[in-house]
């Protein structure tokens, strides 16, 4: 797995724990109320980024500790091929004497 499609497998994983997590918070606490937004631009952004889901920085954190996951597993994965790889081209490896 590359690291290509390690992003792609993180952005779709987040779109639908994103997805979910919107929609539970909006079954769980009802729909977002309206945004106030002025020209504080920091408060603005955090009220956007929590509105579909009632916390932006636990939403990012899940987010985050998808891409981090498949990010691990796309590193482990090339790393078992190029070992099993590197026995195979080894002739001492391969029990004969």
């Amino acid at each position: 797995m590359s690291t290509r499609a390690a992003l792609a497998a993180g952005t779709v994983l987040s779109a639908a724990v994103t997805s979910a997590w919107a929609w539970t918070a909006s079954a769980a606490i009802g729909p977002a109320p309206p945004l106030r937004l002025g020209r504080n631009l920091v408060s603005d952004y955090a009220q956007l980024a929590a509105a579909p889901t009632g916390s932006g920085w636990e939403l990012f954190a899940a987010v985050a500790a998808i891409y981090a996951a498949c990010l691990l597993a796309s590193g482990w994965r090339r790393n078992r091929a190029q070992a099993r790889t590197s026995r195979a081209d080894d002739p001492g490896s391969r029990g004969g004497a």
